[in-house]
């Protein structure tokens, strides 16, 4: 194995249904490449969720979409 490589191994329960569901589902798929895709999907939306700003005196809240 490459130096360069971190592996980060997740474990199923075969007497667990919905691991078994989790199991059937990603049969075929590429793991690692559907991983890594769902955490990037996260990463960018958290990036992109509504931040409060700033308060306005009378009560108003100044909303930004993205960074």
């Amino acid at each position: 194995m490459s130096k360069n490589k971190v592996v980060k191994p997740v474990s199923f329960n075969k007497t667990n249904e919905q691991d078994v569901k989790l199991m059937a589902f990603l049969k075929g798929k590429n793991f690692s490449g559907y991983v890594k895709e769902l955490i990037t999907v996260d990463m960018q939306r958290k990036e992109s969720s509504l931040k409060i700003v700033e308060r306005t005196k009378e009560g108003g809240v100044k909303i930004v979409l993205g960074r």
